[in-house]
């Protein structure tokens, strides 16, 4: 088999150099040196047949949207057929916002793409770095699929495949990775592949589809995310917002008794902008939440709200109308929503 390595940084692809955890380019031929070393006098030795392209070496942290709009560039320019999958090494920090947009870019791609990432520089004892590089190898080998995964171990954890459209926000202090309501694709039991839903085909590619095209140059989301807290005021709508993503509490709640909340509205509808909000749609909803259709907020259905961030930016970007912006949010594309 044939996998295309494309490196772009972060701790898989960095050094403790002085103290600080920077990028190493010696690191890109480091990983697959040590996964052949791992896979020597096994099944899997000379099994694959591996290829690499850096277009660019960065910490995740520091990813803009023109590097964004690079990387989904290089990964549609690649010439599928000559490839059984593609693994796609990247920082942790923006790993979710990048698998989702990739996702969402590619679709149902024909063959695997499966991103990698590790929480610790590779010579760490602690890193989960080549498990993830070893399992993703093993998925593009093993499984009949397509589209966009994430290979990942948390600490104490069975490593596991998730949908690249899925993923939820690290935890503070906390490096663990997982799905939105746990909904990840399948995971590895002594070293065999298991696919959580049973009745799931292993061709992902039954969703619905939609084409979002990439514009030239630099450019900013155009997208508030607005997260809840207690005591907030709600920011100003300068001219740059085309549309706002309003996160909930745990419970899909935010505060209607905010002094502000309804301004906000008025002006965002006053300046047709529309208003999401995620984190709700799940189970009997609370007396606070009869706010949002008083207010005229669309309320999305269970899904990540990085995947929805991500969505509705491009979006944005793409200049559709707002009926349209409604209409895609709402419909699930690659996996992202969840009934």
């Amino acid at each position: 088999m044939k996998i295309l390595v494309i490196f772009t940084g972060g701790t898989i692809g960095s050094t403790n150099d002085n103290g600080f955890i920077a990028p190493a380019s010696d690191k890109i031929y480091k990983l697959i040196d040590m996964y052949n070393k791992r896979v020597f006098n096994t099944a899997m030795q000379d099994k694959v047949v591996f290829e690499v392209i850096s277009p660019y070496n960065m910490l995740s942290e520091n990813m803009t949207c023109s590097d964004l709009r690079k990387l989904a560039g290089c990964v549609k320019e690649i010439d599928s057929s000559a490839y059984d999958g593609i693994i796609l090494t990247h920082g942790t920090d923006t790993l979710q916002f990048t698998a989702a947009f990739i996702s969402y870019i590619i679709g149902n791609y024909t063959i695997p793409v499966v991103f990698v990432s590790s929480n610790y520089v590779l010579e760490d004892l602690r890193s989960n770095g080549l498990d993830n590089f070893y399992y993703a190898v093993k998925f593009i080998c093993e499984s009949r699929t397509r589209g966009v995964f994430v290979s990942y171990r948390n600490s104490g954890d069975l490593p596991k495949i998730h949908m690249a459209a899925r993923l939820i926000e690290y935890k503070s202090y906390d490096d663990s990775l997982y799905s939105v309501c746990d909904e990840y694709y399948a995971y590895f039991k002594e070293d065999k592949l298991v696919y959580k839903d049973t009745q799931k085909d292993h061709m992902i590619a039954d969703d619905e589809n939609y084409e979002f095209n990439l514009p030239d140059g630099d450019w900013y989301s155009g997208v508030l995310r607005i997260e809840p807290y207690v005591g907030m005021k709600y920011p100003e709508l300068s001219e740059e917002i085309r549309a706002v993503l309003h996160s909930t509490y745990h419970s899909g709640t935010i505060c209607a008794k905010s002094p502000d909340l309804k301004e906000f509205a008025h002006i965002a509808a006053k300046k047709n902008i529309p208003v999401f909000i995620t984190g709700a749609g799940i189970g009997i909803p609370y007396e606070s939440e009869k706010c949002y259709k008083e207010l005229g907020f669309n309320i999305l259905p269970a899904a990540s709200p990085i995947a929805m961030y991500v969505k509705l930016w491009l979006c944005v970007i793409n200049g559709f109308d707002n009926d349209k912006i409604v209409d895609i949010m709402k419909r699930k594309l690659v996996y992202d929503i969840l009934n």
